[in-house]
């Protein structure tokens, strides 16, 4: 499949071939009044650019990545080369109808939208490369989900650029995120629109009245700060991506929320999309009843935690939350069981190497970072986890951002494992009045 030279943000931000009235690769542009040296240089450029394009994208994630970015880049050296050729041409010269200036115009809005997706490209390269390889079962499946992905980061630059004009980390619509996740993991019924609309619990499979469901952020939104960006890989904090939530039962979110229960991959065999289950690493609350069902709706009257201990996830598409995050929330469980000493909870959860991955080979956080976290902790880490899914910067320079990151996640782990959370303020709560009555602790289960 191949794509377009260029991927614009239509009205609805969603990237689409933008519709000139006249196509920048007319052959009407070949026929500049320039200099000789110009015009061959012209087509030179164009015949390069025609052939990246032409020549179909590679099927397999990094490749693809590689070769959008040589298309993007000959294309902007070609448009580079239009306005040359526009500069030597004489103030009357037309094309189709159109103007000298009204043509360079054209050509500023194509050159901007090429340099926005040249700018996801480069600086979310671990990130989108991540997230495809998750989605991604076939060549037409990568071209479509790339495109969806760069709507979604140019979406998000945009959005946060016009609410939250010059802030580095604009505070969350919780309300807002909810409908992204709940949109992404098609979790909102729509047959039954009115009100308390039925949402789906992503570990129950069931769905359940809106005030028993409750969006749960995989890593806190709290944490959305330059430094959780370092670690990821990425020049932008990613948690307020879609791909960041899961749909859970209250009693769930909450005890996911502290730490009691996490997701992993269901088995070391990787597949597309990938298979996750939830473990309950508490062995002491596995007869403790959290859900009871009063009215019928799902398999049984009683849930207990052991009912859902390797209880695999049942999502409705094809969509999944990305394995970075999931991959830092266990590890945050991993070490919040650890300081609670609970007895058997190493053999309850899978070794690290389950979270090794054929298609991420280079893992999801920065080495550096996670065993000096494990560090900081005590050395709790263990070796097989951090290898599983940290990757090494070659790069000397990011030592110091390194050591910065490293003490700023360090205090946001200790923080959230000692109970330390930031509150939520009533504005931003997804649904504090429906679930309230459902927030008592887990010790009461």
């Amino acid at each position: 499949m191949a794509l377009p030279s260029t991927l614009l943000k239509t009205p609805d931000n969603k990237p689409s071939r933008p519709s000139f009235e006249i196509s920048l690769d007319s052959p009407a542009l070949d026929e500049v009044d320039c200099s000789p040296a110009t015009r061959s240089q012209l087509l030179s450029l164009k015949r390069k650019a025609s052939a990246l394009s032409e020549q179909g994208s590679p099927c397999t994630t990094a490749p693809f990545l590689d070769w959008r970015l040589a298309v993007i880049n000959s294309t902007l050296d070609l448009r580079r080369g239009q306005r040359q050729a526009l500069a030597e041409a004489s103030p009357s010269y037309q094309a189709q109808g159109m103007s000298k200036a009204e043509i360079v115009a054209v050509i500023g809005k194509d050159e901007k939208s090429l340099r926005e997706e040249k700018a996801v490209l480069m600086s979310s390269r671990k990130m989108l490369e991540g997230d495809l390889n998750d989605l991604v079962t076939s060549k037409d499946a990568l071209a479509d989900a790339y495109i969806e992905e760069l709507r979604m980061s140019l979406h998000a630059a945009s959005s946060s650029k016009e609410k939250y004009p010059g802030k580095k980390t604009p505070r969350l619509d919780r309300k807002a995120f909810a409908t992204l996740v709940n949109e992404y993991l098609e979790t909102t019924s729509k047959t039954d629109t009115g009100a308390g609309t039925p949402k789906y619990c992503n570990v129950l499979g069931f769905w359940l009245p809106s005030d028993s469901i409750k969006c749960a952020h995989i890593i806190p939104f709290s944490w959305n700060t330059k430094d959780m960006a370092h670690i990821f890989g990425s020049d932008e904090s990613p948690l307020t991506s879609k791909r960041n939530g899961l749909s859970l039962q209250t009693k769930i979110e909450q005890a996911f929320d502290d730490c009691w229960v996490t997701v992993v991959p269901s088995t070391t065999v990787e597949t597309t999309p990938t298979k996750w289950k939830l473990v309950v690493l508490n062995a002491a609350i596995m007869d403790n009843i959290f859900f009871t069902d009063y009215f019928s709706i799902t398999s049984q009257r009683f849930w207990r935690w052991k009912d859902i201990h390797n209880r695999e996830l049942s999502f409705l598409n094809n969509n999944r939350p990305a394995r970075r995050f999931l991959y830092l929330r266990y590890t945050l469980a991993w070490l919040h069981a650890n300081d609670n000493n609970w007895p058997g909870f190493k053999e309850i959860v899978p070794p690290g190497t389950v979270w090794a991955s054929p298609n991420k080979p280079d893992g999801y956080l920065r080495k550096s970072i996670l065993v000096e976290i494990g560090r900081r902790t005590g050395d709790k880490l263990p070796n097989d986890l951090i290898e599983a899914g940290a990757f090494e910067d070659p790069d000397s320079s990011s030592k110091v951002a390194d050591e910065v990151a490293c003490i700023r996640v360090t205090e946001k782990i200790e923080d959230h494992l000692s109970g330390d959370r930031d509150p939520k303020s009533e504005d931003e709560d997804e649904d504090d009045e429906e679930t309230g009555k459902e927030a008592s602790d887990l010790d009461d289960c």
